[in-house]
């Protein structure tokens, strides 16, 4: 004959949860550990040339500027900005007609339009990683004889790679002008245009 226990249910309850296996712990603690990238950076940028024939009047004439990208893998906030800064036009003594002592354009001479910026594939354009301001509302003068602050990321911002495109001035395709007088010697006038990011909006 089968006997059948009955046991209270507050007891039969107690020896299941005795019975019950323990939960283990598994894992443990990972981090993190981001190193700077190379820095602030800037590529491209590159002027096209200037040519003009002396017809006896004032005239301006335009060329190219190359988009640019500038990159901030410093990984501070730290902010930065981009300058602009050409020197004077000036000829050498003995190149075409330059006279002894040479000649140079009046300062003021090469104009640069505002420039639109864009953020690259891959940086999310928001927070820390928006886009530095555009710096020039209107033609600037970029032979004065200072570097011109032509943008602007302000600190905890720019963090990541973006392209400016420079701003159309002189028909469409050209970024830059320059004021020709009629009285240059028939030579050829140099430049040298340094466009650099440096730390700091």
């Amino acid at each position: 004959m089968k006997r059948i226990i009955l046991l209270p249910a507050s007891l039969a309850a107690a020896l299941l949860i005795g019975g019950s296996t323990a939960a283990l712990a598994a894992g443990g603690s990972t981090s993190l550990t981001v190193s700077a990238g190379s820095g602030l950076t800037i590529s491209g940028a590159a002027p096209g040339t200037f040519a003009a024939t002396l017809n006896g009047s004032d005239q301006t004439v335009a060329t190219t500027l190359a988009n640019y990208q500038a990159s901030d893998t410093t990984g501070t906030g730290h902010g930065w900005n981009v300058t602009f800064q050409a020197t004077q036009f000036a000829c050498t003594a003995g190149t075409g007609q330059c006279p002894a002592g040479g000649d140079s354009l009046p300062t003021g001479s090469l104009l640069m339009a505002p420039e639109t910026v864009a953020c690259n594939s891959g940086t999310d354009c928001a927070g820390r990683a928006s886009a530095p301001t555009v710096s020039i509302v209107a033609n600037t003068a970029l032979d004065g004889g200072s570097a011109v602050k032509v943008a602007s990321a302000a600190a905890n911002k720019g963090m990541g790679t973006y392209t400016f495109t420079p701003g159309q001035l002189g028909g469409a395709g050209n970024a830059l002008t320059l004021a020709v007088p009629s009285y240059a010697y028939a030579s050829t006038y140099n430049s040298t245009l340094t466009v650099s990011v440096v730390s700091g909006p």
